[in-house]
C-alpha cells in the first residue's frame, strides 16, 4: 500500500532537505519518535547508512538508506522493525516551487503480515500512516518556517 502526504514549506528545498535528514535536530520537530539517531560511526545520512528509530508508543524501526541525492530526495528501507511489518519503506521529496517555497512530500510504501489477512487490515493502518505522516509534516513545516 502506498500513501503521500504534502505541505508547501516557506524555505528553499536545499534548506529542508538538510534540515530533514539531520538526526542531530529530528526531535526537535519530530512528534512521532522519542529516539532518532544514525547508527554506528555515520554522522550523516548516506546511502547505505542505517537509522535508528523509535515511536513514542515504543515501536522501534531500523533503516538503510537507499537513496539518498540532496536536495531533492531520501529514500529508507526497513531493515527490521515491528513483526506486524513484511516490508515497509519511506521517501522525503522535495521540490522547489519558487524562490523562498518548496513542496515536501512524504511517501510511505507498506505491507503487513501475515498476507492471508494483510488486505483486511491495510486500510486501516495506511489511514493510520497518513494521519501520523500529516502531522509530522505539520510541525516540521511549523518548525523550518519558524526559524529552525
Amino acid at each position: 500500500m502506498r500513501i503521500t502526504s504534502s505541505a508547501v514549506v516557506a524555505r528553499p528545498a536545499n534548506d529542508l532537505f538538510a534540515l530533514s535528514q539531520d538526526y542531530r535536530r529530528r526531535l526537535e520537530w519530530d512528534t512521532y519518535l522519542s529516539e532518532a539517531f544514525l547508527v554506528g560511526q555515520a554522522d550523516s545520512a548516506a546511502v547505505g547508512v542505517e537509522s535508528y528509530c523509535k515511536s513514542r508508543s515504543g515501536a522501534v524501526m531500523v533503516s538503510t538508506y537507499i537513496s539518498y541525492s540532496p536536495p531533492t530526495h531520501a529514500a529508507v528501507e526497513m531493515v527490521s522493525g515491528p513483526r506486524i511489518l513484511r516490508r515497509f519503506s519511506g521517501t522525503w521529496r522535495f521540490r522547489q516551487l519558487g524562490p523562498a517555497a518548496s513542496e515536501v512530500k512524504f511517501i510511505y510504501n507498506f505491507e503487513l503480515r501475515p498476507r492471508l489477512i494483510a488486505w483486511a487490515f491495510q486500510p486501516l493502518v495506511g489511514a493510520l500512516y497518513r494521519r501520523s505522516m500529516d502531522r509530522r509534516l505539520q510541525a516540521f513545516k511549523a518548525w523550518a518556517e519558524n526559524g529552525a
